[in-house]
């Protein structure tokens, strides 16, 4: 399969049989996506304000309550591999930071393009899955990032048919995007950073497929959509156990 990138002109889309040349988005407040970022800065100063506080048991019932596995991961409820999601590093304003910023860039085309209802849904999976997986394969983590690519993912595959994503997306924002992801496996083979490598490459993988299938179609779109069905198979399969007792 060939890989193209996104033209960085609006004006160079083009035309696809399932879209205009090019289309703006309606502007529409992306409540959901403010939302999302409102809570995660809020996760983030709770959990430093009782990392101040010094209590050992304070801080794990902070970060229990609030989504965190403070225990071996597959003992835990299943839908803490979500709301992990939500939890930053909170000794690094960098972590949050990074995520946030891109969350406020992506969040809001993607919500005015697919709608409000849609982009949950998109969140919801997105953030389950590339949060299994990486556990299943590199042990348990926290961060919006998974989400983050998967947004990236889904828009460099379905922009030809939702063209306003290129009011902000293009593919220079991809390549960034990418030469990130490169740092970020250097930053951990070095051991400078612990960074869930697996998160963002799952959750990339994961909203390419969604956008490829979303971009075709249910009639032209078949393998796509078995693709994201068996990827999500994989992932749900993956909240139950780590990858290494499967052989």
């Amino acid at each position: 399969m060939k890989i193209t990138f996104p033209p960085d002109n609006a004006s160079d889309a083009g035309a696809w049989r399932n879209s205009r040349q090019y289309e703006a988005f309606p502007i529409v407040f992306p409540l959901f996506t403010y939302l999302m970022i409102l809570w995660c800065c809020v996760v983030h100063y709770l959990i430093f304000m009782a990392i101040r506080g010094g209590d050992i048991v304070e801080i794990n019932t902070m970060y229990s309550k609030l989504g965190g596995m403070v225990n071996y991961p597959y003992s835990e409820p299943k839908w803490k591999f979500l709301s992990s999601c939500f939890i930053h590093n909170p000794t690094t304003l960098m972590h949050i930071l990074f995520n946030m910023m891109w969350l406020f860039q992506l969040g809001p085309l993607m919500e005015r393009g697919i709608g409000t209802a849609k982009t949950v849904l998109f969140v919801v999976a997105t953030g389950f899955i590339s949060s299994t997986i990486s556990t299943a394969i590199e042990g348990p983590g926290i961060g919006m990032s998974g989400v983050v690519y998967a947004l990236c993912g889904f828009m460099w595959t379905a922009w030809p048919r939702w063209t306003g994503f290129l009011e902000k997306f293009n593919g220079q924002t991809v390549k960034l995007m990418l030469f990130w992801q490169v740092i970020c496996f250097v930053l951990t083979y070095t051991g400078a950073m612990n960074i869930g490598n697996v998160a963002h490459i799952s959750g990339m993988i994961y909203g390419a497929l969604i956008g490829k299938w979303a971009c075709a179609g249910n009639k032209h779109g078949k393998p796509w959509m078995a693709a994201t069905v068996a990827f999500t198979l994989f992932g749900i399969a993956c909240a139950f156990k780590p990858l290494s007792a499967w052989f």
